[in-house]
């Protein structure tokens, strides 16, 4: 087992362990935020026939060379109705927007450019040209055009896509089943009053919010106290998931019960503490081949090591291609504290500066414990192990946090 690994490596040896799980075929209706499993190719022109781009008159050039041209009306034609194969030379026909164009029509005249007889016909003002408000079969995407790639987020305009094309049943890839423990004698529900010695367990709950944030199913979610006995049971059950997340208990504490539960089940543990603040003592590892994370205790430290290691992990099961989030150049508006050879990850916010570029500064405290600091920030200053401290006006890597950049 690797100790005390840099962030990197601490990535790098999770990512090498994660697959796309299975694939399923899910009801249109329920794909919206899934990850698209196979390539998607038309089997129709889109759209299927020539249709009137908006209200107006379907004519041949023929008869509307020398303007005004009266023109006898035979037909109404709306979206869902078949135009007339043939109409006699003077003649056309009213159609709307939508509506088939038939093969005799050369161009829609517009509404606006008309006036409607009282004898059945119409006056034509302006001379159209060829094709003119006419949209040609295949406009939008033509049969057997590759329109959706694997991996492919399904958001709601690709929903509506989806259904252009016929796909009612979608394959996607398997939301991943985690299960959340969190561990410890201090740790109370949301719906107690606090009382000396306990605390309130955030990170069951804010846990489990982030898992779902990424897509996966959240099939357990439980508090247990550190009794070995219960600890062994929250892992029988734990096991059902494809992923196993614990808070707290994996250090090597008299307490730290989850650790030695996990070992005497035969976890193969690939890397224990990281050179990172917070999350330093964070654990990763292998139970029945399937990925345990031992995340720290403290709120802050499991909801940053959760951001940065399982999401991704997460992500790249679902199918998705790049599992990282791109980072961004900012400037330090403050110093902020920093110690060479921990790589610190500082809640920050940032901002856009009227000379283009972006700013930045921390929240505040920056203790583990305090769990304001992630509420405030928007945004997670990179600062490397290498560097010795960040003054104001270094140039910083930011990661926008997903949470704050959409709804």
């Amino acid at each position: 087992m690797r100790e005390f690994i840099s962030v990197e490596e601490a990535r790098r040896i999770i990512l090498e362990q994660i697959s796309t799980l299975s694939v399923e075929r899910i009801p249109l209706a329920e794909a919206q935020g899934r990850r698209l499993a196979e390539a998607i190719v038309s089997r129709d022109n889109i759209p299927p026939f020539p249709n009137a781009a908006m209200d107006g008159y379907a004519v041949r050039l023929a008869d509307v060379q020398q303007v005004p041209a009266a023109l006898r009306v035979i037909a109404d034609v709306g979206a869902g109705q078949l135009p007339p194969e043939t109409v006699p030379p003077g003649s056309c026909i009213r159609i709307m927007t939508g509506a088939p164009v038939p093969a005799w029509a050369e161009a829609v005249v517009p509404v606006e450019w008309t006036e409607l007889g009282s004898d059945g016909t119409v006056r034509i003002l302006q001379v159209p040209t060829a094709s003119a408000n006419i949209r040609p079969p295949g406009q939008d995407v033509r049969a057997g055009e590759r329109f959706f790639e694997a991996g492919q987020r399904i958001t709601p305009p690709a929903v509506a896509m989806l259904a252009t094309l016929g796909v009612a049943e979608v394959p996607v890839y398997r939301q991943p089943r985690v299960a959340i423990v969190t561990t410890g004698d201090e740790l109370i529900d949301a719906s107690q009053p606090l009382t000396p010695g306990h605390i309130r367990d955030s990170a069951g709950p804010g846990l489990s919010a982030q898992a779902r944030w990424v897509g996966a199913e959240v099939m357990l979610q439980r508090r247990v106290p550190d009794d070995r006995g219960l600890i062994e049971q929250a892992l029988e059950q734990a096991l059902e998931a494809d992923v196993l997340v614990f808070s707290g208990g994996v250090s090597v504490g008299l307490y730290d019960l989850v650790r030695q539960v996990l070992d005497a089940r035969g976890t193969q543990w690939l890397f224990w503490k990281v050179r990172q603040r917070p999350g330093k003592p964070m654990a990763f590892g292998l139970l029945e081949g399937k990925p345990v994370f031992g995340l720290p205790g403290n709120p802050v430290s499991s909801a940053i090591c959760f951001d940065q290691y399982v999401a991704p992990a997460l992500r790249r099961m679902q199918g998705q291609q790049e599992v990282l989030r791109p980072r961004f150049s900012a400037i330090l508006e403050a110093p902020t504290p920093k110690k060479a050879g921990l790589h610190f990850f500082t809640r920050g916010v940032a901002r856009p500066g009227a000379d283009g570029r972006l700013y930045v500064r921390d929240t505040g405290p920056q203790g583990s414990n305090l769990y304001h600091s992630m509420v405030r920030a928007n945004s997670l200053i990179h600062l490397p192990e290498a560097l010795e401290e960040a003054p104001a006006g270094l140039e910083v890597q930011i990661e926008w946090l997903p949470w704050t950049i959409e709804p």
